[in-house]
């Protein structure tokens, strides 16, 4: 019998979790109720943030934070080259335009000297960036102390795309530790709750904020852009009756919005995987550390480092092959390890490499991302995998490059 195959991601389900869900079915509200303010106060809780909107997965979290702040057509963002399409793509939905900066080589994110150097020449041009995307791949947080610098010198809207870092943090320049969320500099952070990340509601996402104007659009335009608030009525003569009193089948679309919602099932899903946020993130340590010290010595690889201050979230286990250095390619490596039972991935295709984005920045002005993306390899890692399955990655990829 073959040993199970491990994909480089997966969920983790209890018998807690089926229970809430089973428990929700058996209610009286399966979308639109208790369960959705409650789990987005567990989250705001969580990550410290003053609100938390829910809504149906990370690429809407991206969609509205880029709404909410009001990006408008023709406005262009400056984004991480690094990252799933949604990054950029949320400034397109709204109209805007989208340019690349180079990354740091050691955490993986954007380069704050590279960002600072992009939205110089764009403003000595007269071109200037309205926005800035920044994201904290595989689960290592940006820079954000000088991101938030630059942000107050150059008049910046600033989503933060936190989808891989939760439960992460930084040490500020005061030793003030920060958990990933809690600061408030950026106008708004969104997350994803996707099978891989570190808790899942089937699909969902959250956006966090600061500002209590951000997050009532957000709630706005995540449904249709209605509202059933009298207060908030704007035609009166038909929301009252005579004596003032507000028409109770009355609401309002005051705006173009989108049905962005997250059900209460996948919300009590998702707040019953957050208890269990810690001890997963913990795993996840715990797994990278084995392949580093199962790694050590082995030629023409290397893993990415913490930087002292960070705390990662280890949503990722990525890996730095020379391919060339070892005569073999890529693709050869994941299929050998895919006959292994081992399962790979590739985190991520740089997004100007994409035909749709091609024109908005050219690589040769991305050494350090082009480089990264030529050698990275991303191998299992999730709290379910056992000792015995990561000994199996450990062997199974010494034994192909070697």
């Amino acid at each position: 019998m073959s040993p199970r195959f491990l994909s480089y991601g997966r969920h983790s389900i209890t018998e807690d979790d089926i229970q809430v869900v089973i428990d929700t079915l058996k209610s009286d509200f399966l979308t639109q109720g208790p369960a959705i303010p409650r789990f987005e106060e567990d989250f705001r809780a969580l990550t410290g943030a003053r609100h938390a909107v829910a809504c149906s997965n990370g690429t809407a979290a991206l969609h509205l934070a880029a709404l909410a702040t009001k990006i408008n057509p023709g406005d262009r963002a400056l984004v991480a080259p690094l990252t799933f399409v949604a990054s950029a793509n949320c400034i397109r939905y709204a109209g805007g335009e989208v340019a690349f900066a180079d990354i740091d080589g050691e955490t993986i994110t954007m380069s704050p000297d590279a960002a600072e150097a992009a939205l110089k020449k764009a403003s000595d041009e007269g071109r200037p960036f309205r926005a800035i995307v920044t994201v904290d791949l595989a689960g290592h947080p940006c820079d954000m102390e000088s991101f938030a610098r630059l942000k107050k010198i150059y008049d910046l809207i600033w989503i933060h795309d936190a989808c891989h870092s939760l439960g992460g943090s930084w040490t500020d320049s005061s030793g003030k530790v920060w958990r990933v969320g809690e600061y408030p500099e950026p106008d708004a952070v969104a997350w994803s709750f996707h099978p891989v990340k570190h808790i899942t509601t089937g699909e969902g996402g959250m956006i966090t904020t600061f500002s209590d104007q951000i997050a009532d659009r957000l709630r706005l335009l995540r449904t249709h852009g209605i509202r059933k608030e009298p207060v908030a009525f704007i035609s009166r003569d038909e929301a009252f009756d005579e004596n003032g009193k507000p028409n109770p089948w009355y609401y309002e679309m005051q705006e173009l919005g989108f049905n962005y919602r997250l059900t209460d099932i996948q919300a009590a899903l998702g707040s019953s995987q957050l208890k269990r946020l810690e001890p997963g993130i913990s795993r996840r340590r715990e797994i990278v550390e084995c392949y580093r010290a199962g790694f050590a010595g082995l030629k023409g690889m290397s893993m990415p480092s913490v930087k002292s201050g960070f705390g990662h979230a280890f949503h990722l286990a990525i890996v730095r092959i020379d391919f060339e250095a070892i005569g073999r390619s890529r693709a050869w490596v994941m299929n050998r390890l895919r006959e292994r039972g081992i399962g790979t991935q590739v985190h991520y295709i740089p997004v100007p490499m994409m035909p749709y984005h091609a024109g908005s920045t050219q690589m040769s002005e991305l050494p350090e991302t082009l480089a990264y993306y030529r050698q990275t390899l991303s191998l299992p890692c999730y709290p379910d995998l056992r000792d015995e399955d990561v000994e199996r990655v450990v062997y199974a990829v010494r034994e192909v490059l070697s």
